[in-house]
């Protein structure tokens, strides 16, 4: 028997045990607050749980709250510094498996606050209720991503059982804060924690993506001057109104116009990605009054941004510069806007990575996928994910995880069972194809 035969015979005899951790898992409501200063209800919890788990694994451990306010003083305007931030009751675990030593080590990362659920009628269950059916688990953060986070722990202990003993050490890792921008990664690689290479294991159907994008969120506010709906008006020139929801109307029309441009810009595009970058809409803010004009409306935007396109702080300032000028330009064509012009204020800006396909990591991992009878083609992951942050201090990272990315953040999200295992049996291949078993190559 092979050892990826024997790997994969293993998990699949320990199926029920792989569900039964993703189910324990998604029970924990830790949920991210828009409010960075507040707790998600099961953040601690969910960290104390795996803490747990990874003592039984006889690994040494580190739980901490981060120190929001003194990360931001010393990383400010680099990537994962996002002002406003505190931990208090929000910790990041990190823990350390040893090897013999003479060995490449590896960090599993993957974090584990979720995103509010919505509307519990669009929901088949209990979201914090995990449910097993037609061959899935069901439950807010199936996918996004604890069940990503339970193969890596699944991985670690099906190894431990199988008594394959590695050379490398491996770090295992959960963060909280991933969902608004990523600082708790920051404070896990300011920890100390990296290694030799990682993988996190954000949903990618279970194919390596050695890129994701960056991404900018953003409020583009349109001033106009209210006034009563119904009646005659007088010009924009002297008293209005100036209806803004028409102002917003003209700028929505203008960001799907760039939207095609981009769709064939060469540098808003990457052979692993299977769309352009986009300026998406995601929320839109106006009016005060059903029988009153808008005298100002807000589109809230999600900018991606590609590697390529990083500032010199490794963030998306040219990207933002080149928003702007657009905006801009817009407002030039309107009389009103031209007096008035229309503002953009920035939210965030989550950085991007991308590890070249030819490094040795990715080709080991690509033949371990081989092995494991798995597809070792490469693809880009299209949202963002916070492996730049690992990179940036010495841990190339790549996405690899279970699950249909696109039903992140849905409701009844859910992850077929076959792929938690498939996940599993390739992490932990990877794992020691990588590091090594202790008695020499395999």
């Amino acid at each position: 028997m092979t050892l990826a035969d024997q790997i994969a015979s293993h998990v699949q005899a320990n199926t029920d045990r792989l569900v039964q951790t993703l189910c324990d898992l998604i029970t924990f409501p830790s949920i991210v607050k828009a409010d960075p200063r507040q707790a998600g209800p099961g953040e601690r919890d969910c960290q104390l749980y795996l803490q747990q788990r990874l003592h039984e694994l006889g690994m040494e451990t580190d739980l901490w709250d981060p120190n929001g306010p003194a990360l931001y003083e010393k990383y400010q305007g680099r990537p994962g510094a996002h002002k406003g931030r505190t931990f208090e009751g929000r910790p990041n675990l990190g823990g350390v498996l040893k090897g013999s030593g003479g060995g490449r080590s590896m960090m599993l990362n993957g974090h584990v606050d979720v995103v509010p659920p919505g509307a519990p009628e669009h929901w088949q269950t209990d979201p914090f209720m995990p449910v097993v059916k037609e061959g899935a688990v069901y439950g807010r953060g199936s996918v996004d991503m604890k069940g990503g986070v339970t193969c890596m722990l699944m991985a670690l202990t099906f190894l431990k059982e199988l008594n394959i003993p590695l050379a490398g050490d491996v770090v295992f890792t959960t963060v909280v804060d991933e969902e608004i921008g990523g600082m708790g990664s920051l404070a896990m690689v300011d920890r100390g924690f990296k290694a030799d290479a990682g993988i996190m294991t954000e949903p990618t159907a279970n194919r390596i993506a050695p890129i994701c994008h960056g991404v900018l969120w953003g409020k583009i506010v349109l001033e106009g001057i209210g006034g009563h709906a119904e009646l005659t008006p007088n010009s924009w020139d002297t008293s209005g109104p100036v209806d803004a929801i028409v102002l917003c109307r003209q700028m929505l029309d203008a960001i799907d116009i760039l939207n095609r441009r981009w769709q064939y810009d060469r540098r808003k595009n990457h052979p692993l990605m299977n769309l352009p970058n986009q300026i998406i809409v995601t929320q839109l803010n106006a009016g005060e009054h059903p029988a009153s004009l808008a005298g100002r409306a807000e589109i809230i935007i999600d900018v991606q941004y590609l590697p390529h396109e990083k500032d010199e702080f490794g963030l998306g300032g040219h990207v933002k510069r080149e928003l702007e000028e657009f905006v801009a330009k817009v407002c030039e064509v309107d009389p009103w806007l031209r007096v008035h012009p229309a503002r953009i204020e920035w939210i965030l800006d989550a950085d991007c990575a991308e590890v070249p396909a030819d490094h040795p990591f990715v080709t080991t991992f690509q033949q371990a996928m081989a092995e494991a009878a798995m597809k070792p083609a490469l693809v880009g992951f299209g949202a963002h994910s916070d492996i730049g942050l690992p990179g940036l201090f010495g841990t190339p990272t790549v996405n690899f995880g279970p699950g249909d990315p696109a039903l992140c953040h849905q409701p009844n999200e859910h992850v077929p069972v076959a792929d938690l295992v498939a996940c599993t049996v390739a992490i932990a291949l990877a794992i020691v194809r990588w590091s090594g078993e202790q008695q020499g190559p395999v």
